[in-house]
């Protein structure tokens, strides 16, 4: 067990990283074995890696490290590309001006060193510069020398690199003039280079035609876009280039959507729909599915529509395509609000909203907000649109989403109008809206706005210029998602031909508001044709289980891993408790045996003492009866001695053994041994008793008869009895006290 939570904890933190920039870790340990130029170009080689990348100050420190590095060898090869890897890490940072400070020097070492390749990436990177610092101008001039010199490589050695870089050079070139809105100066710049260059290859004659249509159809002349783009198609398909007939058969499904032809639309959108089958390219199905499928339904064919798009999102489901999933569930929102089906919109809208915020989109998130907010305006709910237009707002501002913040002035402006009555704020947000408009060149954003300047001139009661934007916005109606804002456009042309007296006009906008009002609604009866519908939601419903089961797996995982540690936790804490308690009744034994061992001693040794005071006191017994005997045989048998110095000598020898304080000494040691309070408690309740007296009450308190004090302490019997008298006197005890009574109490008191 303890092995698997190991591995999965280094499963988890160490294992991923493992799979991370392989080739790059790789490098840098062939790196460290390296020294010289072996070294250096290693090193350009890992700068020359991140450089295709987003990691900006990542490349900016290698590249300082190998630019150092060339300084030092003098290798002016690995200088100039360390200068120019230095550039492209300062660009992916965003510092522009710095970025093109580097360009310049690796332009000047270039050109000194002859070295062409170099020379067009810096040419491109220096108006990358330019077009990301938003200074337009200077990028399309920086674009068009980066292009002519591609051109002057064309007849080189350098051809096939020249090409690769000069599809790139023109379709930037093509989106700053978009930027810079000079729309005409692109398309003239393009027709002067397709007239100086019409013996280049048809190939590079495509790009001419491809961008040149790009730029007509952002609302220049949609006819002149469609002529040049069949132009690139004609091309591609004698050229057989797959990728190039596929991009070419989806730009004109797009531009005919875009001019309401959906019959053509869906037939080029067909095409370029086989092609992305037979390469198996997830990213062109995902495109292709989604367009079809808003045609088919633009086109009248609603069933077909939806159910291409529910096939859409399995086929990206399956694929693992969250990205294209996403764009599905938004474009199925928008359906659903194009037919008043809110209650669906509002939660594709959601899935949509929540999965590109986790994709980290955060302008097609932008897009579902707007689309959330026309839904929510459509239902009347003015609360939910208010705080759906904060939302986009804030959104807006933060991510500086130019098209988001014209949505937003648009809608506040028809908040103003319908909601709040207040035509002022309204002319002054769609005044901003405008403003934005012009630079987004959208027909749908335009066809808007004159419909709600329509609607703040026919609230002003300015007929002539209500009638103005409303004709604006109808005659681009197809624009329109929402099919109730088409009907809309056209009641208010009818009220303002009969306000004018126009009846005939206002009559016939009458019937074409009438017409869009009859497919409202039948929407019912068109959403009933949802064959997948049920599939679509089982199919959801197992999506949402598998994710269910998945997050329900980590949190098991979690749980498991967690209960674990609490398990060791607890089994550690319980270990220390159990080593703790051993520990500490092992010291509680040997204390409690040692205790046990000095008591024993003290037993023993109390013991020896009783034993010894009895053997002393046996003795003292014997040794008085032999020489009380001794002394009855002296007095008696006098004449057995010669001379009375002789008894006396006797006498005397026997009255120094017995009257010896060393005897008396060892006694009373043992007797205190025995009776270790008796003797001080004794002295502390009469502190005026003299040695003698203590030897009497020691005597009492060992039941000794008169006659055997008196032996002992070598005085007649009564010498006893005058004692004790003298000591009751001293003691002040009454007739009828006695002093075993005392000695009975004080052993009473010293138990207690």
């Amino acid at each position: 067990m303890k092995r698997f939570f190991l591995f999965t904890f280094v499963w988890i933190f160490f294992i991923t990283n493992a799979f991370c920039n392989n080739r790059i870790d790789s490098l840098l340990n062939i790196s460290q074995k390296q020294t010289g130029k072996e070294y250096l170009y290693t090193y350009l080689k890992i700068a020359e890696d991140f450089s295709y990348g987003n990691n900006g100050d990542t490349i900016v420190y290698y590249s300082k490290i190998c630019h150092s590095k060339a300084l030092e060898l003098h290798d002016d090869i690995a200088q100039l590309k360390a200068l120019f890897y230095w550039s492209c890490g300062l660009y992916s940072s965003r510092k522009y001006d710095n970025s093109l400070e580097k360009v310049e020097q690796v332009i000047h070492i270039s050109e000194k060193l002859n070295r062409p390749r170099e020379i067009l990436q810096a040419y491109y990177l220096k108006a990358r510069n330019y077009q990301g610092s938003k200074q337009y101008d200077l990028s399309i001039l920086s674009f068009q020398e980066a292009y002519r010199y591609s051109v002057s490589l064309f007849q080189s050695e350098n051809r096939e690199f020249a090409s690769k870089y000069y599809h790139g050079i023109l379709k930037q070139l093509t989106y700053s003039y978009w930027y810079a809105a000079k729309l005409h100066d692109g398309i003239d710049f393009f027709h002067n280079e397709i007239n100086i260059n019409a013996s280049f290859s048809e190939n590079l004659l495509r790009s001419y035609y491809t961008n040149i249509s790009f730029l007509y159809n952002r609302g220049i002349d949609i006819k002149q876009a469609e002529r040049y783009l069949l132009k690139a198609a004609e091309i591609s398909t004698k050229e057989g280039n797959t990728n190039h007939i596929y991009m070419d058969q989806a730009y004109l499904g797009a531009l005919y959507a875009n001019m309401g032809r959906y019959q053509k639309a869906i037939k080029h959108y067909e095409n370029a729909f086989q092609i992305a089958k037979n390469e198996k390219s997830s990213n062109k199905i995902s495109y292709i599915i989604l367009n079809l499928g808003i045609c088919y339904d633009a086109n009248g064919n609603l069933k077909k529509g939806v159910n291409l798009i529910f096939d859409g999102i399995e086929y990206f489901i399956k694929n693992n395509n969250k990205a294209a999933e996403a764009k599905a569930y938004q474009h199925l929102g928008r359906l659903m609000i194009k037919w008043h089906n809110f209650k669906d919109a509002d939660q594709y809208l959601h899935k949509a909203i929540h999965m590109h915020k986790e994709l980290n989109f955060p302008y097609l998130a932008i897009t579902d907000y707007t689309n959330m907010v026309l839904s929510k305006y459509s239902q009347t709910d003015k609360d939910s649109t208010n705080y759906y237009l904060n939302i986009l707002k804030n959104e807006a501002d933060k991510h500086n989403a130019t098209s988001g913040k014209c949505a937003y002035y648009i809608n506040k402006s028809l908040v103003n109008l319908n909601f709040n009555k207040n035509p002022r704020a309204a002319y002054v947000n769609l005044k901003r809206a405008d403003k934005f408009c012009s630079t987004l060149k959208s027909t749908a954003l335009s066809t808007y706005i004159n419909k709600a300047y329509g609607d703040y001139y026919l609230m002003k009661d300015s007929l002539l210029q209500a009638k103005r934007h409303f004709s604006i916005a109808w005659a681009k109606r197809n624009s329109l998602l929402m099919l109730v804002d088409r009907s809309n456009i056209a009641q208010s042309l009818s009220e303002v031909y009969k306000s004018l007296n126009q009846t005939d006009s206002a009559y016939i906008y009458l019937q074409k508001a009438d017409s869009i009002n009859k497919k409202i609604h039948h929407r019912e009866d068109v959403l009933m044709l949802y064959q997948k519908d049920n599939d679509f939601k089982v199919l959801q419903a197992r999506e949402k289980q598998k994710v269910l089961t998945k997050e329900n797996k980590k949190l098991f995982d979690r749980i498991l891993l967690i209960r674990a540690f609490y398990i060791i936790l607890c089994i550690s804490l319980i270990s220390l408790l159990v080593i703790y308690m051993k520990k500490r009744t092992r010291r509680l034994k040997t204390e409690i045996q040692i205790k046990e061992s000095a008591q024993e001693k003290l037993k023993q040794q109390s013991q020896i003492d009783k034993t010894t005071i009895e053997k002393n006191n046996e003795l003292l017994k014997i040794k008085e009866e032999t020489i009380e005997q001794l002394k009855e045989k002296l007095a008696n048998n006098q004449t057995a001695f010669t001379t009375e110095e002789e008894v006396n000598e006797l006498e005397a020898l026997l009255s120094a053994k017995l009257t010896t304080e060393e005897d008396w000494d060892n006694y009373l040691q043992l007797f205190t041994k025995k009776n270790p309070n008796f003797i001080p408690t004794l002295k502390i309740r009469y502190q005026n008793l003299s040695r003698n007296e203590i030897k009497i009450f020691t005597l009492i308190k060992l039941g000794l008869t008169t006659r055997e004090m008196s032996g002992i302490l070598m005085i007649s019997p009564s010498s006893v009895n005058t004692a004790r008298y003298r000591l009751r006197k001293k003691l002040k005890l009454e007739g009828d006290q006695k002093l075993e009574d005392i000695i009975e109490e004080m052993i009473m008191q010293i138990q207690v």
